[in-house]
Parts: C-alpha cells; sequence; structure tokens
C-alpha cells in the first residue's frame, strides 16, 4: 500500500519528553513529504501551542487542533473548521466545577482562561508553552461559546469525574481523556477521526492510504479510521488493542520508525 498522508500527535506522541522533536522524527517527515506524502498535526493543543512544531517541520498544509474543533491552514491561517462547545453545556460544566472545587480552564480566541493561577495552571503553561490569563468567576467571564473546557487534576479524579460528566453529557459532548491528568470537553462532532476524515476527503486521499498516529485515548477516533492506525509504545494497553500496528515509544523515535518502515522502505535504519 502507497501511504499518501500521515496524521500525527504532539505530545507524547512526535514529542519526546523534553517537548521537542528529535532529530530522526524531524528527518523522517522531511523524507515523507519529498516523497509527496502530505503530513500534518493532530493535537489537543490549541492552535498557537502547536504552531512552533508546525513551523518547525514547515507544515503547509492545515493542521488539526483542539482534538478537531479547530482547523485552520497551518501557513495561511485559513480557517476550515471551527466547532464550539454550545454554551448552556460549558455553563453546566462551570457549576459543576464549582461545586467540587474543580480546576478548570476555557478556550476562546485561541487563548486560554482560569479564574486565579496556581500550580495546575503553571503545570499546564510550562507544557503548553503559553501562559493564560485569570479572569476571576468563570460564570461572569464566559458569555460566549467556548471551543473547549479542560479540566486538570489527579488522574483518578480525573476517571471519576469522567464518568460523571459522561453520565451528565454524554452524546452532547466530546468528552476525553488527552493525558492521565487532563480531561477535555469539546464540541460532539470534534474528534481527531472525524477531522482526519475531513482532511481526506478535502484533499481527495482514500482512507486507506492514511498513517495515524497517537498515543491516547482521545488518539483512538484517528486510530480507527486511518488505513493504519499507530499506537505509539508508550501508549496505554487501551489504546493499542485499537491499533493496527504498536510502534516504540517517543523516546526512541517511534513516528520515525514507523515513516521509516511503511513509507521510506527502512532506508534511514529507524
Amino acid at each position: 500500500m502507497k501511504y499518501r498522508m500521515v496524521a500525527v500527535d504532539l505530545d507524547d506522541s512526535l514529542l519526546g519528553d523534553d517537548l521537542n522533536i528529535s532529530q530522526a522524527n524531524q528527518e523522517a517527515i522531511f523524507e515523507a513529504i519529498k516523497e509527496d506524502v502530505l503530513v500534518t498535526i493532530a493535537t489537543g493543543r490549541m492552535f498557537q501551542s502547536a504552531l512552533p512544531y508546525i513551523e518547525k517541520l514547515r507544515l503547509d498544509i492545515p493542521v488539526i487542533t483542539y482534538q478537531g474543533a479547530l482547523i485552520k491552514n497551518a501557513m495561511s491561517g485559513e480557517v476550515l473548521i471551527h466547532r464550539t462547545i454550545p454554551l448552556e453545556y460549558a455553563l453546566l460544566i462551570l457549576r459543576e466545577c464549582k461545586k467540587t472545587n474543580t480546576y478548570l480552564q476555557v478556550y476562546c480566541d485561541d487563548q486560554y482562561y482560569m479564574e486565579e493561577e496556581n500550580e495546575k495552571s503553571e503545570l499546564y503553561k510550562r507544557l503548553s508553552g503559553l501562559p493564560g490569563i485569570p479572569v476571576g468567576p468563570l460564570e461572569e467571564f464566559l458569555t460566549r461559546e467556548p471551543t473547549k473546557m479542560l479540566i486538570i487534576d489527579e488522574p483518578e479524579n480525573i476517571q471519576r469525574l469522567k464518568k460523571r460528566f459522561d453520565r451528565i453529557l454524554g452524546g452532547k459532548l466530546q468528552i476525553t481523556v488527552s493525558k492521565p491528568n487532563y480531561l477535555e470537553f469539546t464540541h460532539v462532532d470534534a474528534t481527531k477521526g472525524a477531522a482526519v476524515a475531513y482532511l481526506a476527503e478535502l484533499l481527495s486521499i482514500k482512507r486507506e492510504e492514511i498513517i495515524a498516529i497517537g498515543d491516547s485515548y482521545n488518539d483512538i477516533p484517528m486510530i480507527e479510521y486511518a488505513g493504519l492506525g499507530v499506537a505509539m509504545g508508550n501508549a496505554p494497553e487501551e489504546v493499542k488493542k485499537h491499533a493496527d500496528y504498536v510502534t516504540l515509544s517517543n523516546e526512541e523515535q517511534g513516528v520515525a520508525h514507523v515513516i521509516d518502515r511503511f513509507i521510506l522502505g527502512g532506508r534511514m535504519g529507524y
């Protein structure tokens, strides 16, 4: 099979634990592009948080951000899709978090906002590379539909909160665990799988000609959609069950290994 498109997640997939793209991964992507393979990013990150990596890879193609809630052309800035959370659901999430004093961020206009800065906002700032904006009571601030909402908490609390919000809003929003301590809310149609399918139709690429690579639960929809769905070696076992192929970990150049094996014929030795 000749693959024509690769969609790859950023955190814990393309990026190493140091949040950088390794030389091997970068070289493999450049070689794939030389073979006329389209390479895109599919991330839960904000567009501006993903942009330094997009620019490093010189990707002139629509990229998938916010789990698929925002699809935007990397270079021209043209917005192809922007799906937001209905305000009534957003306010419901706010009220539920307020009851239990749960930390929450909301995303509007490619910025993120929280009530006040704390250790959780500092953690997110370090990982995303972008500072948030403290605005006081979110229920007073939020008067328009956000692109995304994010809870940061301990992994055991995240699992409990997911079950709770699945009961309240299941089928109305996408509620997904992107990292063990992140619970993300997006529009019901905002999944990486739907976003990759949209790009495939836009670019006249068949499903079986696509490789999707990811490591977490939010990557499952695109892993299942793609002709070759790949889970990283560091992915949870539940994610690996949905994959056609399990590659090496993000610290072992797993993305380069996939591209080399399935696109470059092993010539780079990854």
